[in-house]
């Protein structure tokens, strides 16, 4: 069987849409793009989201490893130990830094190798270092004075905003 053509009021056959379909199919297409760019607006976000705290836990992680080369107190025993950094190593590079407390309350921005060379692509980071002295008997409490235990925290901020966060423990115990 044959289907006839839709025939108007004034008998030529119907073609093509009205402009009342024309009208509904592109509101249509048009309410799918913008859901479209939401879900793919929101997938770039994400990704670069995540790129943001690969890189920061990368820098966290590399910062923290060169300290724990570090023995955790001043090896020069002609010194006179300070928390921090001694005299002369001050104002450099952290290349002379020989022990862990050395890197008390040190940042840099943008980060750098313990030369003092710009490491290349982190425009916009800094990196910091806590040191602090804790009680051994309540690793939570802060202590004015060496008891045998340091906790090292390196944060990794991007814009200001911190990315990545790596906390350790270090004693004053030798490891035999």
């Amino acid at each position: 069987m044959t289907r006839l053509p839709t025939v108007t009021a004034i008998g030529r056959p119907r073609g093509g849409f009205s402009l009342l379909e024309a009208v509904i199919a592109m509101l249509l297409v048009g309410v799918v793009l913008v859901a479209a760019l939401h879900v793919l607006a929101g997938t770039t976000a994400s990704t670069r989201t995540t790129a943001q705290h690969a890189a920061g836990m990368l820098l966290a992680e590399g910062l923290l490893a060169e300290i724990l080369t570090l023995p955790y107190a001043e090896p020069d025993a002609g010194q006179t130990a300070v928390f921090g950094p001694e005299a002369g190593e001050t104002g450099g590079t952290r290349a002379v830094f020989d022990d862990v407390d050395d890197y008390r309350n040190w940042s840099a921005s943008p980060p750098e190798s313990p030369d003092g060379a710009v490491l290349p692509g982190y425009a916009g980071w800094t990196r910091s270092v806590a040191v602090e002295y804790l009680n051994p008997s309540d690793l939570d409490q802060v202590v004015a004075f060496d008891m045998g235990v340091k906790r090292v925290t390196v944060t990794a901020s991007f814009d200001g905003k911190p990315i990545a966060a790596l906390v350790t423990i270090r004693t004053d115990c030798e490891m035999e």
